[in-house]
């Protein structure tokens, strides 16, 4: 293994170390109802953030009948036909303690991001908390749950098969996006290209750049490794997906891990900047994510004004967000799993006008 990629590996950790400190924004906005496209094309910015209202949120603590911490938050959806329950997993970084995968020049790198980053307030690791959290999970009897990738910190036969088995065990419906860990060779001396990483992901869960599922009257789009740049077929996909539910009059909930940046306001970004260094979003000038002219096309058919997405779901910047992400639309980003924690979203029926 060459110096080249035990710095790599080395700066990764520098760079994560970095958003440790972490703490609940307490006040969460969503446009009640939905427009008319002509409407919301007339609708001035200022106007428009204006109009989001304040939703509720609420935290229960770990104890002995609910180890995990649950945030709950309510967002009022125009369009649905009832009250929909989901569970929003992001950023655990699973990584199996003596994983025979990870090369020996590496093993200080990877040892430290087990024992010091990826732990628990209680002491477990993240490896150690996937263990029981999958059928905790289905014990919330939740409509849906929604991971939004850096589930491994890395890819080794062990890390992604410890994910695999998670996966298998649940019986509540569940969509994967990863992120730019769960294709990672950072560490691993066996699988030491994309390309490795790639073929093990692969068994985790179907790999497909943009995919969709419905429940009743929601509908999920999803958007796969969004550190990576859209592909023209997931663009299509996108551009059909988004169309069959504006015709169906379905609300979208997006789920992608790296969040987009908005239309209404900057404080996300500016957030990113204060604690992850860098404004770790997808979008034009400030925004570590730039995109080409394909993932320019998905981001501007997501924040359409006439868009039928209601809520983006990301994770990726290790700390809780909720605010307008459109005139018409809101973002969320996830607590970190690594902390024990976890978010209910509750989507609750709003008026159509």
């Amino acid at each position: 293994m060459n110096q080249n990629k035990i710095r790599r590996a080395k700066n990764r950790t520098a760079v994560h170390l970095f958003p440790a400190v972490l703490f609940f924004y307490a006040v969460f906005l969503i446009f009640p109802a939905a427009t008319s496209a002509g409407d919301r094309l007339a609708s001035s910015i200022p106007k428009a953030a204006e109009d989001f209202v304040q939703i509720t949120e609420s935290q229960t603590e770990p104890d002995a009948d609910h180890p995990v911490s649950v945030t709950k938050k309510t967002f009022s959806v125009a369009g649905l036909d009832r009250t929909y329950r989901l569970l929003l997993v992001s950023d655990l970084h699973i990584i199996v303690p003596g994983d025979p995968q990870v090369d020996p020049e590496c093993a200080d790198v990877a040892g430290s991001r087990l024992n010091e980053m990826f732990r628990t307030p209680s002491g477990e690791s993240s490896f150690q908390l996937w263990q029981t959290l999958p059928s905790q999970l289905d014990g919330m009897k939740a409509d849906m749950i929604l991971f939004a990738g850096d589930m491994v910190d890395f890819a080794t036969k062990a890390s992604t098969d410890s994910l695999r088995a998670g996966f298998d065990s649940l019986k509540t419906p569940w969509m994967y996006v990863r992120g730019d860990h769960d294709y990672a060779a950072w560490y691993s001396k066996s699988y030491e290209t994309q390309k490795d990483a790639i073929v093990l992901q692969a068994n985790t869960a179907p790999r497909k750049k943009v995919m969709r599922q419905r429940i009743g009257k929601l509908t999920i789009i999803g958007w796969d490794n969004n550190t990576a740049q859209m592909t023209k077929k997931g663009l299509r996909d996108l551009e059909k997906y988004l169309q069959e539910a504006k015709d169906e009059k379905s609300p979208v909930l997006f789920l992608c891990h790296v969040p987009l940046k908005g239309t209404v306001t900057d404080k996300l970004e500016q957030e990113s900047l204060q604690k992850n260094g860098r404004a770790l979003l997808w979008g034009d000038s400030g925004c570590y994510y730039r995109p080409d002219d394909t993932t320019k096309q998905a981001l501007d058919l997501i924040l359409d004004a006439g868009s039928p997405v209601a809520l983006e779901a990301s994770g990726h910047l290790h700390f809780p967000y909720s605010g307008p992400l459109t005139e018409t639309s809101t973002i969320i980003t996830a607590d970190p799993a690594f902390q024990n924690q976890i978010d209910e979203l509750v989507l609750v029926p709003g008026n159509s006008q």
